[in-house]
């Protein structure tokens, strides 16, 4: 039987790998992977394109049936300029908590399902897990796509995915859906006293920017509402802008990034579209007064709304897992959860830990919060001797 202990143990390795997303996660790959092995579990690497970071897939019983999903990310988020008290890639124990990077965002839930590998090689006679770990999740959801295809190419897709992100173990059946993207605009510099001769691509910036302002307040006035989220509309926001070097010259570079972030529903490529006749209209503007000047946008990031309707089981099957009482309820940040659902798979997002404490520094896990997780796991292990259609319901 899985001991907390366990589960700590697993935790202060895991922790101990710097997996910030800009840099390779090649090495905690590796740990899990021997690990796995040390427990007679075949994995397989889905690389990206560079060969410097993959994500894990591994499955647990018999093939050709329908199981578990067990999904999380293996990056985290850079440390640099934060306050620590503790060395942030050390796992530190303070009375009952354990701080350090990734804690709670996201490898105490990689930890518990990592110290239950043993008790689902043994118990996974009828329905199998799929223990699913995904790369630079914090960027983007980048790593997802390629893995979650693998995972929807199974001959029987699995009844239910579980996205450990902290949930507090309340059940997560929504989010809303992001698109991020970066605008760089060219123009022509020259001297200030002489602007009519140069093509100014601040001011440039400066117009998109206003116009995706008012867009925002439009969605904010007009779009359909869901009181389900807060706001309960889909937002545009403007997180940066830069260009210029000094006063008495025209800048001749600009960048704006932006995102949306959209409720289940919203028609995002009519809304793209509507923001890509923006961006014409400063282009047109611009190449007007200097015919070699241009705008380009760059995807940043991209994933699906998740929405898994309130009567679909995997709701209430991931509720009596987690053991809580806890109403379902949505979640205000993304995850790679929208990927799975969009895949068809029955998808919800649940785990230990408070999305408040990520990001932070001395970002922290409740020994209390492993536990519970680990009791989790062994429910969803008591189960896995009968077929998932009997028991996801």
């Amino acid at each position: 039987m899985t001991t907390p202990q366990t589960t700590l143990s697993i935790l202060h390795s895991l922790i101990g790998f710097a997996s910030v997303s800009s840099e390779s996660n090649l090495d905690i790959v590796q740990w899990i992977e021997d690990y796995l092995s040390q427990h007679g579990v075949t994995s397989r690497r889905i690389p990206d394109r560079t060969g410097r970071k993959a994500s894990i897939l591994a499955t647990i019983g018999p093939a050709g049936r329908a199981g578990v999903v067990l999904s999380a990310h293996t990056d985290v988020v850079p440390v640099a300029g934060q306050d620590w008290s503790s060395p942030p890639f050390t796992a530190t124990q303070n009375g009952d908590r354990v701080i350090g990077r990734g804690t709670t965002d996201m490898k105490g839930f990689i930890a518990s399902v990592l110290a239950h590998v043993p008790l689902f090689v043994a118990s996974a006679a009828a329905a199998p897990i799929h223990i699913a770990l995904s790369y630079d999740e914090e960027v983007g959801c980048l790593g997802a796509p390629d893995l979650v295809a693998e995972v929807a190419k199974a001959d029987v897709k699995p009844a239910l995915c579980i996205v450990g992100e902290p949930t507090g173990h309340a059940v997560g059946y929504a989010h809303k859906g992001k698109v991020a993207r970066r605008v760089i605009v060219t123009g022509r510099g020259g001297h200030s006293a002489l602007p009519h001769r140069a093509a100014n691509a601040v001011l440039a910036a400066a117009r998109i920017a206003a116009g995706l302002e008012d867009l925002a307040q439009r969605m904010a006035r007009d779009s359909a509402r869901d009181a389900a989220f807060d706001p309960p509309y889909t937002t545009i926001h403007v997180g940066s802008l830069h260009g210029g070097t000094a006063l008495n010259f025209v800048p001749d570079r600009a960048t704006l990034e932006f995102e949306i972030r959209h409720t289940p529903g919203t028609d995002v490529e009519a809304l793209l579209g509507e923001i890509g006749a923006c961006i014409a209209g400063a282009r047109e503007r611009l190449k007007a007064q200097a015919p070699e000047a241009g705008i380009l946008v760059e995807d940043l990031a991209s994933y699906p709304a998740l929405v898994t309707a309130s009567t679909d089981p995997a709701i209430a099957t991931a509720q009596r897992l987690a053991g809580g009482t806890e109403p379902a309820r949505t979640v205000s940040f993304g995850t790679e959860a929208g990927i799975y659902s969009a895949a068809g798979i029955p998808t919800v997002v649940c785990g230990p830990g408070d999305i408040v404490r990520a990001h932070k520094a001395d970002e922290w896990i409740g020994i209390d919060e492993l536990a519970r997780t680990d009791r989790m796991m062994q429910r969803l292990a008591a189960q896995l001797g009968r077929p998932a259609e009997e028991w996801i319901r």
